[in-house]
């Protein structure tokens, strides 16, 4: 019975276990689904756009002709002169504006103003940095205010679903900012592959909750004032007719139009010396933006590596005016698992019926489908869906169906199996020393004989046991062993996988230090092959490393159940044990050996290499202050815990936000490493602190330390600074190479 619907139930297994993945939803096949998101995009070329939003760019031409970058503000007041006489319906002048004394005189700032406030349709943009927490104190000024979201549907769902958060503005000079229009906040919302997918639309600041420049754009080419704006907390933002989707942060999912050059550019060169003709920007959204070739507003989208800032803003813009949004219908959970149960059910009740050739042709076919209806959604529709989780069941499908057979071909074997036997009459029709067999006894001595009696060779060990008695032997006495050709002379220290002993290189009589790691405990073999494998490959990258602040990797090897890594032997003391001690070094001394270290890590990052456990434990201390950094590429094999991705689980003192969260890590996680280990040579306490693991990891995601001044009257104020850039929560934030910190510690002495 069980065997009639054995594949009917596997079938259902595979369902079943698809189906709790995606509830699961792993970062994996986010990524994947994402992946395929981007694909789409390419896939469908460009959109025939309208041309009612036109760049006005500040191009090389515009330079050439009218004088190098940056422009003074007479020359951005005679542009939006220019522009405006041609009576577009908005201007958004995509340029920031902030006060500068030393190049602007009061003319140069009230002329602009002027010419901004004669257009009377400008809005002005600012820039914004994130934080965790809402700022406080004096709230925005007037001109914010007046343009705040003041309708919502909900305002007590604020607090379970707030927009992003701002720390601080960076806001245009005051009085240009009264002359506009309105002034909205630019700034693109990075995806964590560092790509631009979705634009803000909320910002909360002191309390309020502001528009960004392109939603007061596009309400103001639509007509629609502020009264009729209303905030679906969570779901989206309606704008007169027009409701705009938004996830629960308030941002929108930009539904690109095609690769860079899509929207109509118009040089201001052109605008400048009347050649664009007259009417150009007539009832048009003009978009003023610098776009030179030495411009650093440029940004990676699923549809081109090179996007500049006003056509990301353009996109948006055009998605709200237009109504061209995306329409994500794979956002239902409800949806996704009944189109996963329709095909599973689909597969257990027909595939078993079905012969081999004609079950993978069927299963082939439904994939093609899957893929080619989502693309027609998409092109046609701007519509998403979540294909990746079905495709993977029926490729999961197609990788069991050889193991099952057929009702067909299952029928004999049934049938068979059902009968009656009379063993008595079984045995009797075969007399003691007859040579007639049964087809369908079974043989179990001929199976079980020849292992049973193969004899061993004489003093012949298992292999497994060999390598158990080499690590016992070995750890017990060290001072009579060798790992490879290096001589083993005294235990020097351990760690969580294994030992590390004071060694000899024989061939040319140098002290080494020989780090051990155990693989005996790791039962599955594949693991531990690709463990080998990984630890191989990070040492000899590690060793590749020749810098006078890393240890220097000489040679790794395996000797019996142990891996060992040879390197560099070191007369000093760790950071970890000076520190434990209460020592004491003054400020100079402090910046010297992080400067040190911040040149081995830029030194590794420029290789390739990410150390991801920087710590006090890993920086030696040597004669006159000198650093030596240890472990590189090796660190993260130090724990009996591990992920997938090698990161060492110990307690987390020294980890980045984003090694926490599980997401990819690069340069500046040991950046962030490192201020905490500058903080604490400072205070002498760690800025990170809790009473449990969770309490310090919560600790590190989401509290900021005191200054270090605050817990240190002594610390000059000016490395409460350098400190807080360095422990940013937002990588983005942060010093973006450790050379950045080393040469203002280098300033500082």
């Amino acid at each position: 019975m069980l065997k009639r619907f054995s594949g009917i139930l596997l079938y259902l297994l595979i369902t079943f276990f698809i189906v709790t993945i995606y509830l699961d939803q792993p970062t994996l096949f986010k990524k994947l689904e994402t992946t395929v998101f981007d694909k789409l995009f390419q896939l469908r070329g460009k959109n025939n756009v309208p041309d009612d939003i036109n760049i006005v760019a500040i191009d090389d031409a515009s330079l050439k002709e009218l004088g190098p970058w940056p422009w003074s503000r007479e020359k951005l007041a005679r542009l939006v002169d220019k522009v405006a006489e041609q009576q577009p319906k908005v201007i958004l002048l995509n340029l920031l504006l902030p006060a500068d004394p030393a190049r602007d005189s009061a003319a140069a700032l009230a002329a602009l103003a002027s010419s901004i406030g004669r257009a009377g349709n400008v809005i002005i943009p600012y820039r914004y940095s994130t934080s965790d927490f809402n700022a406080t104190g004096e709230g925005i000024p007037d001109y914010l205010r007046r343009t705040s979201f003041i309708k919502y549907d909900d305002r007590n769902a604020l607090a379970k679903k707030p927009p992003i958060i701002a720390g601080s503005l960076s806001l245009p000079e005051k009085n240009i900012a009264a002359n506009a229009f309105a002034v909205g906040f630019t700034g693109v919302s990075f995806d964590y592959d560092r790509l631009v997918r979705s634009d803000p639309l909320v910002l909360s600041y002191a309390g309020e909750n502001l528009p960004s420049a392109t939603l007061i754009t596009a309400a103001k080419y639509l007509g629609v004032g502020r009264d009729n704006v209303v905030v679906h907390v969570g779901k989206g933002i309606q704008v007169g007719p027009r409701f705009i989707p938004t996830d629960h942060a308030g941002r929108m999912a930009l539904n690109f139009n095609g690769s860079p050059g899509t929207f109509k550019r118009i040089s201001a060169a052109d605008v400048m010396e009347g050649n664009a003709g007259k009417k150009a920007l007539s009832g048009k959204i003009a978009i003023i933006a610098f776009t030179g070739s030495n411009s650093s507003d440029i940004y990676s989208t699923p549809v081109g590596t090179d996007m500049p800032g006003a056509e990301i803003l353009a996109n948006s813009i055009e998605n709200i005016v237009h109504g061209n949004f995306l329409i994500d219908f794979g956002k239902s959970n409800l949806i996704n698992i009944l189109l996963m149960v329709g095909i599973g059910l689909f597969a257990a009740i027909i595939l078993p019926r079905i012969s081999l050739m004609y079950r993978l042709i069927s299963l082939a076919i439904l994939i093609f489908v899957l893929i080619n209806v989502s693309f027609i959604l998409f092109a046609s529709l701007d519509m998403i869906t979540k294909i990746s989780y079905p495709v993977m069941m029926i490729l999961f499908f197609m990788i069991a169906s050889p193991t099952i057979k057929s009702r067909r071909e299952a029928e004999p074997d049934e049938d068979a199996d059902d009968e009656e036997i009379d063993y008595e009459q079984l045995l009797s029709a075969t007399p003691l020393g007859g040579t007639s067999t049964p087809a369908r006894t079974p043989s179990f001595s001929a199976a079980v004989a020849p292992a049973a009696t193969m004899p061993l060779e004489q003093g012949r060990t298992a292999p497994l046991s060999r390598s158990v008695t080499a690590v016992i032997d070995r750890e017990a006495h060290p001072e009579t062993n060798f790992f490879g050709r290096y001589r083993v002379i005294e235990p020097i220290g351990k760690g969580a996988m294994g030992m590390v002993y004071k060694g000899l290189d024989p061939a040319i009589d140098r002290p080494i230090a020989l780090k051990t790691i155990r693989l005996d405990s790791i039962a599955d073999q594949a693991e531990l092959s690709e463990l080998r494998e990984r630890l191989n490959r990070e040492a000899k990258a590690a060793g590749k490393l020749s810098h006078p602040n890393i240890v220097t990797i000489y040679d790794v090897g395996e000797e019996g159940a142990l891996q060992y890594i040879a390197m560099e032997f070191l007369n000093g003391r760790t950071l970890e044990s000076l520190i434990r001690e209460g020592h004491k070094w003054d400020y100079k001394t402090i910046c010297k050996i992080m400067i040190q270290t911040a040149d081995a890590l830029d030194f590794a990052h420029e290789h390739g290499i990410v150390h991801r456990d920087v710590k006090p434990a890993n920086i030696m201390i040597l004669e006159n202050d000198r650093v030596k950094v240890m472990d590189f590429g090796i660190a993260r094999f130090d724990s009996s815990n591990m992920t997938q991705s090698g990161v060492a689980l110990g307690t987390p003192n020294y980890i980045s936000p984003e090694q926490l969260k599980g997401q990819p890590v690069d340069r500046r996680s040991d950046i962030f490493s490192q201020g905490v280990v500058f903080y604490e040579l400072l205070t002498g306490e760690r800025p990170f602190k809790g009473d449990t693991i969770s309490a310090l990891i919560y600790s590190i995601l989401h509290t900021s330390p005191p200054p270090p001044s605050e817990l240190n009257l002594d610390v000059p104020r000016i490395f409460d600074k350098i400190i807080a850039k360095a422990l940013v929560k937002d990588p983005d934030m942060r010093f973006q190479t450790a050379r950045e910190l080393a040469d203002i510690l280098r300033k500082l002495i």
